[in-house]
């Protein structure tokens, strides 16, 4: 077989770098030449006016009038077949030269290039024709094509941003990338510095519905400044950098006929309709299509007459940006949008988790979200007026379940941290009890105080099952009856003496609980990292492989790591609220100026959602408040119906856990444990022995 080369072959390939590029915009040139294989296995070229959008992008993309462009919008928008997959084919066709994709990590890489690329590719008879022969040119993360040129389908990292100079760049999902790459820079400083060599025909295009918290929580929409986005890291940072054009639509009306934007601001919530902010007329969803096929971007500095003509001055600079909202999306019904926002909303309400609500804001609505919580520090002062005039100890009326939380303090002052709550309806919450345990005096309270040391005396633990986990408060109704503890938190992160040997001692009376049979009404739980998804999240530790680690972990104790940013913007929302009911936080008088300092020490960073003290004062009850939210989420009180909830969590006349006491002690008077769903252990599966 002959395995020379063609030198005609080799001529005509490589012809296409030496041609000019052909003089055509993005939009038509992707029109006439891209496939795109629908779910079904059908394939069809490309349509402009499913999403007429990107159109204007699209074609700035290939303009050398710009360094970048930016698209901002919501999810179903068909941004990422026009901006990336249109561009990409374009470039193969029209104008040959070297591109980076990067995804947001590996995995999506692969996926893009195996998913999307490689099946238009394949379905679109020009671009196929200039793929390599050579099988080893082609593979899921690299593309060379007969002209010479290449295609990286890449993830955000330093070695892939260093050294390598490419003529186009695309970042697709901007917002969900890391925003430090390899402690260099943002993905968009390092894409940027990449074109720069190729002068004016280099192109950066960073593409992404909005994913990062807006900062500011006072900013107000400057009137000069119509379509400036709110201050946010991330894309709508790099928005404000560009042109800032927005997506309007003419009113059909024939009297008003005046351009507005397709914004939320401009959606009826009750019926489900864009309406006209300048005649009120409400639209019908079927208009959409024609609204978009002949909708505008204007530019900041600018405005449409009625006759469609652009005036104004927009604002000088190499970045083209569009931001456009969840309305127009082609793909996204607006009954979808209502029912998203709706059910992300009641979830907020129920749980006072705001993780869906602000995935819909992003995704769905094209929005940066504004977190719940507003970034000041909490005036303790203004929570200490509010408190009710309540009797210490006691169970307000209102109150199905009690929970109890413990923090373990290390250091001089040894000691447990005990706090109790009460709780309603719909997350409503009542502070009883607040309580340390520093000392050992028997358990009727008749022999010498011996001081605790949980890091190293068993026995002290052995306080949590008599002191809390049996403790009892009576009703508020004077009847005599008691409830007691239904389940109880204990943080396994202690302060000093080392945490393993806090976490060793935590992990052992577990086991004693369990053999005593109270593990279904003990949860350990420790603090995750600021990354950590889920507010709550079963682990089942084992260092057993570890032999200079103390905590004895075998995986046989189930932990509990929490999402604590994610539980204390709950718990703050739930200091907020001002009227009683769903999610409102009671607290008594009886407690000191001191513990409502406590709980609003904290200060939550706004860019990055996280919560830390700005100094070293205390602050036990916020984060006691976390740990019994956590009880109340794993008892499943979230998800009760409130009329039929299981017998503990009834009325005090239906309630299964009161009862009267036999005696007058308050840590005495228990009823057998209350029967909460039990937890089933995971099996360990035997180790050979080598």
């Amino acid at each position: 077989m002959n395995s020379t080369a063609d030198a005609a072959a080799i001529r005509r390939d490589i012809a296409t770098l030496l041609r000019p590029p052909r003089r055509v915009k993005v939009s038509d040139a992707v029109a006439e030449s891209m496939y795109v294989v629908h779910g079904n296995g059908t394939k069809s070229l490309w349509d402009p006016k499913k999403a007429p959008y990107v159109i204007e992008p699209m074609d700035c993309l290939g303009s050398r009038r710009y360094d970048a462009v930016v698209f901002v919008g919501p999810a179903r928008t068909g941004k990422t077949i026009g901006l990336i997959d249109g561009f990409v084919c374009y470039k193969i066709i029209n104008d040959p030269g070297d591109g980076l994709i990067v995804q947001i990590s590996e995995e999506k890489a692969r996926e893009y290039s195996k998913k999307r690329l490689e099946r238009a590719f394949n379905a679109s008879p020009d671009i196929a024709s200039r793929l390599s022969p050579r099988g080893h040119d082609n593979n899921v993360h690299d593309k060379t094509f007969r002209a010479g040129n290449y295609l990286a389908i890449k993830w955000p990292s330093k070695n892939v941003f260093a050294s390598s100079d490419y003529q186009f760049v695309l970042l697709t999902d901007y917002d969900r990338m890391v925003e430090n790459v390899g402690g260099e820079g943002s993905g968009w400083v390092l894409a940027s510095k990449r074109t720069q060599s190729f002068g004016s025909t280099g192109m950066t295009l960073v593409e992404s519905s909005p994913g990062r918290l807006i900062i500011d929580p006072d900013w107000r929409q400057p009137s000069d400044e119509p379509h400036r986005a709110p201050p946010t890291t991330g894309i709508l940072d790099i928005y404000n950098q560009g042109d800032r054009r927005r997506w309007y639509w003419q009113c059909p009306q024939p009297r008003c006929r005046h351009w507005f934007m397709p914004i939320k601001e401009n959606f009826n919530m009750q019926r489900g309709h864009v309406f006209c902010p300048h005649c009120s007329a409400e639209l019908e969803h079927t208009q959409k299509r024609s609204l978009n096929i002949h909708g505008r971007w204007v530019p900041e500095g600018c405005e449409l007459t009625i006759d469609g003509e652009l005036i104004g001055t927009p604002r000088e600079t190499r970045i083209a940006s569009f931001w456009m909202e969840g309305p127009a999306a082609a793909l996204q019904t607006w009954q979808s949008l209502l029912t998203k926002l709706k059910a992300a909303e009641e979830t907020f309400e129920v749980t006072g988790n705001q993780k869906d609500l602000q995935s819909v804001t992003n995704v769905d609505w094209g929005r940066p979200y504004l977190n719940k919580v507003t970034t000041s520090q909490r005036s303790s002062l203004h929570l200490l007026e509010r408190s009710e005039d309540v009797e210490r100890r006691t169970v307000p009326h209102g109150v199905r379940f009690l929970t109890a939380a413990v923090d373990v303090q290390g250091g001089k002052n040894r000691r447990f941290v005990v706090q109790v709550h009460g709780w309603g309806r719909n997350r409503e919450m009542w502070v009883i009890d607040r309580f340390n345990i520093s000392e050992d005096r028997g358990s009727d309270n008749d022999q010498e105080p011996r001081p605790i040391n949980p890091a190293t005396r068993p026995e002290d633990w052995d306080l949590l099952t008599r002191d809390v986990l049996n403790r009892s408060y009576r009703l508020a109704d004077g009847s005599g009856r008691r409830m007691p503890i239904t389940a109880m938190a204990v943080d396994t992160g202690g302060e000093s003496d080392g945490d393993e040997s806090v976490t060793s001692q935590a992990y052992d009376w577990y086991r004693r609980l369990r053999r005593d049979g109270l593990q279904s009404r003990a949860y350990l739980v420790k603090g995750g990292s600021s990354k950590t998804a889920n507010r709550v999240s079963k682990t089942w530790p084992d260092n057993t492989s570890r032999k200079s680690r103390r905590s004895r972990a075998r995986g046989d104790v189930p932990l509990y790591i929490l999402g604590t940013d994610l539980l204390k913007d709950t718990v703050v929302g739930m200091m907020d609220r001002d009227d009683p009911g769903a999610g409102y936080m009671h607290t008594p008088n009886w407690l000191g100026r001191w513990w409502f300092d406590e709980l609003t020490y904290e200060v939550r960073d706004p860019a990055t959602g996280k919560w830390s003290k700005p100094g070293k004062r205390p602050n036990e009850a916020f984060d006691l408040c976390v740990y019994n939210l956590t009880v109340f989420i794993l008892l499943g009180a979230e998800k009760f119906v409130w009329d039929n909830p299981p017998p503990w969590a009834m009325e005090w006349e239906r309630n299964a856990l009161l009862f009267y006491p036999d005696g007058d002690s308050e840590a005495s008077d228990v009823l057998p444990p209350p029967k909460v769903a039990p937890r089933k252990r995971r099996r360990r599966v035997a180790k050979p022995r080598i």
